[in-house]
């Protein structure tokens, strides 16, 4: 057979061209990847281990986040399908039902950027594109999680910190952006809670009220009451149509009816105010507030669930420290609740997390060093009858009781007492029957009163942190029953109780509480606005207002600049690479 055989030389050319196929060109596509991936590599390394944390004027939020989300994609583009591109930028702009603002999320900047990429495309545009995605997702994600506000920016988050156990999980994004499911992966990063959804309809609610003008003010003048004819009457009959209270202007809009004192009463407890149906200075202060206003309140305590909601255990005690409330939830369901006292605005009850180990039955009450100073050794100087009467012992430090006859009290009025004041169990007792113990630094706990008229009153911040409850014993029997395993039942306490000894009961589970403060709630599917008793509203609405903080992930040690990693380094880091997990965190 000849070389020069036509079919010969046919089968021969057709294998040269497969080999071309096969091999020249599936080289040069590698090469043309890695340079792309060296490209992106090095503009990260720009973004996180250089001086550049921005992209044109656009800063970069999530630069240790964006280098493990690409890095976990060996450097290569993420946002190839545009639908996916769709869904993001549609999560961005729909934030704003939670309470976000778009634009925290590069929203201009990714307009801008798509339109200099029709006009003018290039990949170095291309991958800043691609990193201003990234950057939005993640950020976006975390403040869905987690919640805008860092921990430092505010004094009401210090102690809600995001758990260190939290890690940053690539793999949940990048499977979101290539099975094209990204849209319902940010939905699921909201907090899933029934006050969390509730809320997105108030803001949607009062954003619609604000869209059609709002509310008008109700002029001042003498108080209003009922019998009164006053042309102030229609503004107050409108103001409360708009908001709900009231259904029509009437037969006489001009005249104070009984109709009316009844809105206004459904306005007052709605607003947590005493409930008399006169609209006085407290109450016309809280009608004329603007629906700006109110949007704002309702836009931080979306902020505030955001803070606490993303772990928030099925079975737990949450105090509403603004609405003067406890509350017991069992399977994620409430349980029980009871009305609360609170620390006045001079002695606030912290915001903090925690889980109640022990209660104590017929606890004593030792008073705090700073309440001795200040308030008891003047009572006991005024009447030296004031520790029979209250049932109060002096001991040392040692823990020896000393006669109070030996001591000269005027000398200590207004200083430092080197004694201790212990005050026995009892009913009279500061502590009432029972106490509910929950390790923290601020000294607060649950507790049982015998100042049970207090909790008639709207306004219930009359204590020096601790949280008075109106019925705590209801309380320590519901955990000591739902407590498995406890040797105490319910007859078992009953007799504790009656004994008068004080006994400390061990809960075998630890329950969970948060001492939490909202100024919103919604009740029966009525908005509800409390009074800012700490006046920290305006604090978290500044900082979710303002620029978003910088997100810190991961300590890590660079490879050489412009080196770029074979397919095996990316899959497995030499020890130059090692990377030090740390929980994400602001960087406030």
């Amino acid at each position: 057979m000849h070389t020069n055989d036509p079919p010969v030389l046919y089968h021969a050319l057709k294998q040269a061209m497969l080999l071309f196929f096969l091999c020249f060109l599936p080289i040069q596509s590698i090469a043309e990847t890695w340079d792309q991936q060296l490209f992106v590599q090095q503009r990260l390394e720009q973004l996180h281990f250089g001086t550049g944390d921005k992209i044109g004027s656009e800063p970069i939020y999530a630069a240790d986040l964006v280098w493990d989300l690409y890095q976990a994609n060996q450097f290569r583009l993420l946002w190839t399908e545009q639908d996916t591109v769709d869904q993001l930028l549609a999560a961005i702009r729909g934030c704003v039902q939670e309470g976000l603002i778009p634009d925290d999320y590069h929203l201009q900047a990714l307009g801008a950027v798509g339109k200099i990429l029709e006009l003018a495309p290039s990949f170095a545009r291309q991958v800043e594109q691609d990193l201003l995605l990234s950057d939005a997702l993640l950020l976006l994600g975390n403040h869905k999680s987690y919640g805008k506000v860092a921990p430092g920016k505010v004094k009401e988050r210090l102690n809600l910190t995001i758990p260190a156990s939290q890690a940053f999980l690539p793999d949940l994004y990048l499977d979101a952006i290539k099975s094209g499911t990204l849209g319902k992966m940010l939905e699921n990063l909201s907090p899933d809670h029934q006050m969390y959804a509730d809320l997105k309809l108030a803001l949607e609610h009062y954003r619609k009220i604000a869209s059609s003008g709002g509310w008008p003010s109700v002029p001042p003048g003498p108080i209003l009451k009922a019998g009164m004819r006053d042309d102030r009457v229609l503004a107050l009959r409108t103001r409360l149509i708009i908001t709900g209270e009231l259904s029509q202007l009437g037969p006489d809009p001009t005249f104070f009816d009984t109709e009316l004192s009844i809105a206004i009463t459904s306005f007052q407890t709605q607003h947590y105010l005493e409930a008399d149906g006169v609209p006085g200075p407290t109450t016309m202060a809280a009608m004329n507030r603007s629906v700006a206003a109110r949007i704002s309140q309702i836009r931080v305590d979306l902020e505030r669930t955001r803070w606490v909601l993303h772990d928030l255990p099925s079975t737990c005690l949450i105090v509403d420290i603004a609405g003067f409330l406890v509350k017991y939830y069992q399977n994620s369901k409430e349980a029980w609740s009871s009305k609360v006292i609170v620390g006045q605005p001079v002695h606030q009850t912290p915001i903090f997390r925690s889980a109640v180990t022990y209660l104590v039955l017929n606890p004593t009450w030792t008073i705090p060093a700073d309440i001795t100073k200040n308030e008891t050794l003047a009572e006991i100087i005024k009447n030296r009858q004031y520790l029979t009467t209250q049932h109060l012992r002096v001991l040392s430090r040692d823990g020896d009781e000393i006669d109070p006859a030996t001591i000269v009290w005027n000398q200590y009025q207004g200083k430092s007492f080197p004694y201790t004041l212990r005050q026995d169990p009892g009913e009279d007792n500061a502590l009432g029957l029972i106490k509910f113990i929950f390790p923290n630094l601020h000294q607060v706990y649950l507790h049982d009163t015998p100042a049970k008229l207090l909790f008639d009153r709207t306004n219930r911040a009359f204590s020096h942190g601790c949280i008075r409850t109106q019925n705590p014993l209801e309380l320590g029997k519901l955990l000591i029953r739902n407590d498995i395993g406890n040797p105490i039942n319910s007859a078992r306490f009953d007799q504790i109780l009656a004994s008068g000894k004080t006994t400390t009961v061990p809960l075998k589970q630890p329950l969970p509480i948060f001492l939490i403060y909202w100024t919103t709630s919604i009740n029966n599917r009525e908005v509800w606005f409390k009074p800012d008793l700490y006046n920290r509203d305006q604090e978290v609405r500044v900082a979710l207002d303002g620029p978003p903080s910088r997100l810190v992930q991961t300590l890590q040690i660079p490879v050489s600049k412009g080196q770029i990693l074979s397919p095996a380094e990316q899959t497995t880091p030499p020890l130059n690479r090692i990377l030090i997990r740390k929980g994400v965190v602001h960087d406030s």
